[in-house]
């Protein structure tokens, strides 16, 4: 071998080892961010507040923002960290994450109490709302990886450093980026609509979208629901199968990926959206905080939409990586789940969103439940399913060395 066939050599074998390196080298940065983000979080305790609902905001705030913040960020640097060392990561073990289902509905309970009377153990409503923001979540990508490691028996088993980086990348990275893809879309095209068409301050996006004609708000309302925000979220989550390329996974395995990384997506998305539902506006209109636990069951619902859309959409960066048309169209699928879901949610209370262009009909009400019912029902059932049927395409290569190949079930790609 030529020294230039050896050089030659060495860069392409070195250069996952780089990419990786760099992808760690990030995350370290991110989370040690987080992780600051959160240790900065419980100075805004209230102490001495008399407002016993703006007192309420402030504990969810301060103390969600340190939990959430300090274990993803933690979390992150640690796994990174350990992966610029060598440091290997055992196989992933939550293969009954179905035992944190109970927490549920005992999160609603206790937080619905709490909020009916923000005076009445306001330190415990935290607790509550953790339990509504991240039991959905934990228990959707921990029961697709084990649905994974049942029907893949041969593949590398996932492990906790995979499983936690698709995790928290879905949380923090993807939430930031597709967050400022979808502002950018609502301030500007907003500012537009408002301009042409409506009344006051074209920057007065929440005033002014109410002024705009029915028509060109339901445009707005759909297409930044819909459309922008589904492409631009399903891009961001599916992504991850190329951050992980290097891992060479099968379209089983880049389907867990992708539905973990919309599991914690769905985490930050929710934890955020909490803290408006408790705010003192919302408590004092006695609006949606008179109903907190209609928003808890809601996201529970957003849970499976966003893992099952991300897996998808990471199917379809498989395809197009791999040049596999048919998984190709697992992106297109993802949009669609996720836009059906905002759609749903538009018919059933269009006229609280956005421009409020939406209509107000009991018959629309009661046909969007039926169908946000079925399509949640349906993304459960396709979560545990998806993992077995797909397959990875070969098994892992110290089992074909030692001679361990399946004989009755072969493996399809």
């Amino acid at each position: 071998m030529s020294s230039r066939q050896a050089r030659s050599r060495g860069s392409k074998e070195s250069s996952p080892i780089r990419r990786r390196g760099t992808v760690a080298g990030v995350a370290v940065v991110v989370g040690s961010f987080s992780f600051l983000l959160g240790l900065g979080a419980p100075f805004l305790i209230p102490f001495g507040e008399n407002d016993l609902e703006y007192r309420l905001f402030l504990i969810n705030f301060a103390l969600g923002t340190a939990v959430v913040n300090l274990g993803l960020g933690g979390v992150l640097v640690y796994q990174a960290a350990s992966a610029l060392g060598g440091a290997g990561s055992s196989a992933f073990r939550l293969h009954r994450s179905w035992l944190l289902l109970p927490l549920f509905p005992a999160g609603i309970a206790l937080g619905q109490w709490i909020v009916n009377d923000p005076g009445r153990v306001p330190w415990l409503f935290p607790l509550a709302n953790l339990a509504i923001v991240s039991v959905p979540s934990l228990v959707i990508a921990g029961s697709v990886a084990a649905s994974y490691a049942r029907w893949n028996p041969l593949s590398w088993p996932v492990s906790w450093r995979e499983w936690t980086s698709g995790f928290i990348y879905g949380a923090i990275g993807a939430t930031t980026i597709a967050g400022i893809i979808n502002t950018i879309y609502l301030v500007f095209m907003g500012a537009f609509l408002i301009d042409r068409f409506g009344v006051g301050d074209a920057f007065s996006i929440e005033d002014g979208l109410r002024t705009l004609p029915r028509g060109w708000g339901l445009f707005f309302d759909l297409s930044a629901l819909s459309l922008v925000a589904p492409l631009n979220e399903e891009f961001w989550k599916g992504m991850l199968v190329a951050f992980f390329f290097y891992r060479r996974g099968g379209a089983a395995r880049c389907f867990v990926w992708g539905a973990v990384a919309g599991a914690g997506f769905n985490l930050l998305e929710t934890f955020e959206n909490s803290l408006s539902v408790v705010s003192p506006e919302t408590l004092s209109q006695q609006t949606l905080g008179s109903q907190w636990w209609l928003f808890a069951v809601a996201r529970a619902g957003t849970g499976s939409i966003h893992g099952l859309a991300s897996g998808l959409a990471a199917l379809g960066f498989y395809g197009l990586f791999r040049r596999k048309p048919i998984y190709a169209l697992g992106y297109p699928a993802g949009m669609v789940v996720h836009g059906s879901w905002n759609f749903l949610t538009y018919a059933l209370a269009g006229d609280q969103i956005l421009s409020g262009a939406g209509p107000d009909s009991a018959a629309l009400d009661i046909l969007a439940l039926v169908g946000l019912g079925a399509l949640f029902a349906g993304c459960v059932v396709l979560l545990w399913v998806l993992p077995g049927r797909l397959r990875d395409g070969r098994p892992a290569p110290i089992y074909a060395a030692l001679g361990m190949l399946p004989t009755s079930r072969p493996f399809t790609t």
